[in-house]
């Protein structure tokens, strides 16, 4: 067995059936094992490097772990945005990076190296340690297998990305010893007194409390822990809301569900009951400024207030660290079950949304507006549907109520144009995995957003995958003209596409593997959405909007990001 056979199969143990890269002369021996030997893991020729690791990234939040390779120095630098995406999301991936062989990094001359930034061999890793949880250089076949697992088991636990690099003459070689048991990412890693403790004291205010809220976010999502969340809030009868980062569609779904929690950009009735309640709970919510509208959120100003993170519980400000999420869900779901729940009454009139399913209307011949749009957009969406939003699409997209088992994904609070289509391709993957052929993936995004990624529509057309792409046209970066409002400036605005033809340009069929829609007015989106239910193939839709337009709720949420 090679390394990069090992490497191969400890992936697939963590669910990586696709991986997402660009083949270079430092990485081809590594792309020859992926080829050749049969790991289970399969090859997606990405069109660039930063658009392969945001698709490693979106196959992470389906699949659970994703992975991408590159060459060195050119292939590993051009994936850094997306990594840094991926860290400030908590989306555990490994970039796998050909590097020269080792003879040659020992070696400093006057010899300059292609791909290299003057002679330093270290500056990919260099600068991956500040935007990844670890960094790893293979240096030899008898410590190769020890230091990737960890690698990898770290990136699995702490849900972070990590980088790779494997010399090229080490990619293919072989190694005398391995180990045969699978890959070890249960390992304990929570300290049993502190989690006893912390337990002890959520249980106090629990049961002191007359009222609870509570919050959910995307670590839930990230550990599997949906469902065991759902019989602590349901059992303690708190009320519920979603967030930005994170948005649950399982709880907004839920009997106890108050919408929406965005700080004061929130609805007024989530905004009173999330944060008049005794006590508030936060399960995997990272309280990031998107999350918080923009920090105008008074979660536990007079409220005793509980934090459950990834790795650590804060508990009205005190700190128990090595408690991880997955391991104090299941002991406090226990825990909860012996306490009385508190009475809650949720006003089923009350707004919860900006954009309510029960705001449903009559289709008319009038242009588009997001404002309605949207409604269409909530009311489209069917279980077990993947939506996948860029920047200004996910932003508008939170703001709608949609139905329980929808998957909602986008750039979170990184918020870098492109990545969400990028994403939506990875995801994509996955869900082509899924045997139940349930839902489709829906990827929907600003054309300013789409233009930074647009070459991967090529990828899942090529490998004739099922997908819904949805560009909002407004001629220009649309969120930029409301930040930055009362002035026209042209460094918004830009030529438009002829977005309806792209998927023939890039090798669709049209008619048979590819299909293209233009919406200018309501009953034209109605038109196609109709249509699209169920529809196999590649579907580009084309929404025309006025490039002034925007979601009154994405106003007053510019307003607030105006610095």
């Amino acid at each position: 067995m090679t390394v990069s056979e090992f490497l191969l199969g400890r992936l697939n143990e963590l669910n990586v059936n696709n991986l997402f890269g660009i083949p270079g002369d430092y990485v081809l021996p590594f792309f020859d094992e992926l080829i050749d030997k049969k790991t289970g893991v399969s090859h997606v020729n990405s069109r660039n490097e930063l658009n392969a690791t945001y698709s490693a990234d979106g196959y992470s939040r389906i699949n659970g772990f994703g992975a991408v390779a590159v060459t060195f120095g050119v292939g590993s630098l051009s994936t850094v945005n997306a990594v840094a995406g991926a860290y400030a999301d908590n989306s555990p991936l490994v970039v796998i990076c050909g590097a020269p062989v080792r003879s040659v990094s020992k070696t400093i001359g006057t010899k300059l190296l292609h791909h290299l930034v003057d002679q330093d061999f270290d500056t990919s890793m260099k600068v991956m340690e500040n935007i990844t949880l670890r960094t790893l250089r293979v240096s030899s076949t008898e410590t190769a297998t020890a230091e990737i697992d960890a690698l990898l088991i770290d990136s699995f636990i702490q849900k972070k990305p990590v980088y790779l690099e494997i010399p090229f003459d080490l990619q293919q070689a072989e190694l005398d010893n391995y180990p045969t048991t699978p890959l070890n990412i249960n390992k304990k890693v929570t300290n049993t007194v502190t989690l006893n403790n912390a337990v002890d004291q959520i249980t106090k205010l629990i049961d002191k409390s007359e009222s609870i809220s509570s919050l959910v976010g995307p670590l839930l999502q990230r550990n599997n822990m949906i469902l065991t969340t759902d019989k602590v809030i349901s059992h303690i009868n708190a009320c519920v809301g979603t967030v930005f980062t994170g948005k649950i569609s399982h709880f907004e779904d839920h009997p106890n569900a108050v919408g929406f929690y965005q700080g004061k950009v929130s609805e007024d009735y989530t905004n009173k009951m999330i944060e008049n309640a005794d006590l508030n709970i936060t399960f995997g919510v990272q309280h990031t400024e998107f999350d918080t509208g923009v920090f105008s959120d008074s979660i536990g100003v007079n409220q005793d207030a509980v934090h459950i993170l990834n790795d650590c519980v804060i508990i009205n400000g005190e700190y128990y660290f090595d408690v991880y999420l997955k391991d104090i869900l299941p002991v406090l779901a226990e825990k909860v079950q012996v306490l009385t729940p508190k009475k809650l009454e949720i006003d089923a009139s009350a707004r919860k949304f900006v954009f309510e399913r029960r705001d449903k209307f009559a289709p008319t011949d009038n242009d588009l507006t997001i404002d309605r749009m949207y409604v269409q957009f909530a009311n489209f969406m069917n279980s077990g549907d993947i939506l996948v939003g860029d920047t200004g699409g996910y932003i508008n997209a939170s703001q709608a109520g949609l139905k329980k088992d929808i998957q909602i994904h986008g750039c979170g609070n990184w918020g870098s144009l492109g990545a969400g289509f990028g994403m939506s391709i990875g995801a994509t993957f996955a869900h082509s995995e899924d045997s139940s052929d349930k839902g489709q993936v829906i990827s929907i995004t600003g054309d300013g957003a789409f233009l930074m990624s647009a070459q991967e529509l090529s990828t899942i057309i090529e490998h004739k995958l099922d997908a819904t792409l949805i560009i909002l046209d407004n001629s220009g970066y649309g969120a930029e003209r409301q930040i930055h409002p009362g002035k026209e400036r042209s460094y918004n605005d830009f030529l438009p596409w002829k977005y309806e033809q792209l998927a023939e340009t890039f090798g669709g069929e049209d008619g048979v593997t590819t299909s293209s829609y233009v919406a200018k007015t309501e009953n034209d989106l109605d038109k196609i959405f109709t249509e699209l239910r169920g529809k196999k193939g590649v579907n580009v839709v084309r929404v025309k909007l006025d490039p002034w337009d925007s979601a009154s709720f994405n106003v007053k949420f510019s307003e607030a990001l105006q610095h």
